[in-house]
This record gives C-alpha cells, structure tokens and sequence, in this order.
C-alpha cells in the first residue's frame, strides 16, 4: 500500500495536539501519514482544545497550491514573492501556506482569470482593506459578491469601500465561482470546494461539489465532499487494485464522485470497470 510521506512539522503539530487532549504524542508521531488512519482518529476529539488557528496553520506545499487550483506555478510566484507580493506565506522557510492563503489564491485566481479584474485594481482593493480592517488576509477574510458588473467586498453582511469598481463583464459563471468557498457568518472562508478540472472553471454549467479542503475535517487533507474520505486514501484504494464500482460500493457513494475524486488526486483519467 503506498503512503504520502509525512511533513515533519505537521506530524510535530499533531503530536503537541493529541497530547494536549491526552493522546501519547510520541504514538501520534509515529502513526505515519496516510490520511484516513490520522483522519479518523481525530473524529472524536475536540478540536476546539487546540491551541493553533487551523485557518492560519502552515499547512500546504506550493505544489499542492498549484495543482489544488489550477494555477501556474510562475503565477503562484508572483502573487507571493516580493516586490509583487499580494499573498504573504504562513511560512517562508519552508515555504508553506495555510488554509487562508490557499483561498487567497483561489479567489486571486477567478478575478483575475475568470473576471478579467486587472491586478492593479486587486493590489488597490487588498491595500485599502490591509490599511482600514483588522485582517491580514482580506481575501479569504470577506465575502465577495458579484452585484451588476461589479465584484463587491461585504464583512458581516454589509459592504466595504474596497469594491472592484469597473466595467466588468458579469457571467453568473463568476457568482458559482465564488460560491465554491464556504464562509462562516462574518464571512471568513471555512471551507472551499475546488474545480478537479480545468475545463470546469470556463464551463457555464456549474461542476459538483465533489471535493472539499476544510482544515476543521483531516487535517486540512482533501476529501470527498461532507466525509472523512480523503482523496489520497481513495486513490491509494485505486493503485492498490480496487476498482473504482468497488470503492463506491464500499462507501455508499457514487461511482462517479469516486472517480472525479480519484482523477483530481492523480492527475489522470481513470478506468471504472467493475
């Protein structure tokens, strides 16, 4: 059976965890990593005992970033090094980002790509939230609505003079865009559910939700949407010999939501014979 090799910050972070709410740490160490063993475990722990902000946790390669998104890795640069910097890493050293810059990201991404919103009026829009609001992600931090031909910053509901004023061309492509991340009542991204495809992101039939990041669920590891099943583990199933029809089965799922899950974490089409 093939195992993703751990990060060894991650596994240090959840070891001070688990041992934090009674769990040997030096076990918690020492479990490896492949996603559903660690994921399930954490099933019945308290996660609000933990004393990081999994939000802001580094959690992410910029490698993941890339394929999670779509996004080329020279852009992913740009965004994130100096002098051009619109996105500031959880970690420099290793290079790492959290769950707030992975939206950050995302939603970079679809202004600019998708949007057409020059990168002038983003870094206009970021710098007046970064003077004026109290956080430091303001991307991931508000909600962003699309209202006429204009995308519009809201906190709590209401809107903020950081709007990307301009004639824009408005798609309700744009709107389902957006609502690929789920945020909490003040508006703070908590989870997000990205396109496993790239034809799906200028596809104006809106794409299933089949896969959410949510780093309350696994440890911020990708799984199949509202469980515990990360597509990593799904795909280790795959190249172990199960097929696809046998994993659906296995789970009460559908055949299809198996194998998008299991396409997106292997970058390649799959076979579905029984």
């Amino acid at each position: 059976m093939i195992r993703r090799k751990p990060k060894p910050h991650l596994l240090n972070e959840l070891g001070d965890y688990l041992g934090a709410v009674g769990f040997p740490r030096q076990r918690a160490q020492n479990l490896g990593w492949h996603g559903a063993p660690v994921c399930f475990m954490l099933t019945g722990l308290n996660m609000r005992k933990m004393k990081y902000n999994v939000l802001e946790m580094a959690n992410y390669s910029p490698i993941e970033a890339v394929r999670y998104f779509h996004i080329p890795s020279s852009t992913l640069a740009y965004w994130t090094e100096e002098p051009n910097q619109l996105v500031v890493l959880s970690s420099q050293e290793p290079p790492l980002l959290s769950f707030k810059n992975l939206v950050e990201l995302y939603v970079l991404e679809g202004l600019r790509k998708i949007h057409g919103v020059h990168i002038s009026k983003i870094r206009s829009a970021v710098k007046f939230l970064l003077e004026h609001e109290r956080s430091r992600h303001p991307l991931a931090d508000y909600d962003l609505r699309t209202e006429g031909k204009n995308v519009v910053f809201y906190k709590k509901g209401k809107p903020l003079n950081a709007s990307l004023w301009g004639q824009y061309e408005m798609e309700e492509i744009v709107g389902g865009y957006f609502r690929r991340i789920d945020r909490d009542p003040h508006g703070v991204a908590v989870r997000i559910f990205p396109y496993t495809k790239r034809e799906q992101l200028t596809n104006k039939e809106l794409p299933p939700q089949t896969v959410e990041i949510n780093p309350a669920v696994c440890f911020g590891l990708p799984v199949l949407k509202d469980s515990r099943l990360t597509t990593g583990f799904l795909a280790t199933r795959f190249r172990g010999g199960d097929s696809v029809p046998s994993i659906a089965q296995s789970y009460g799922r559908s055949v299809a939501e198996i194998e998008e899950a299991i396409e997106w974490e292997l970058g390649r089409s799959v076979k579905t014979a029984a």
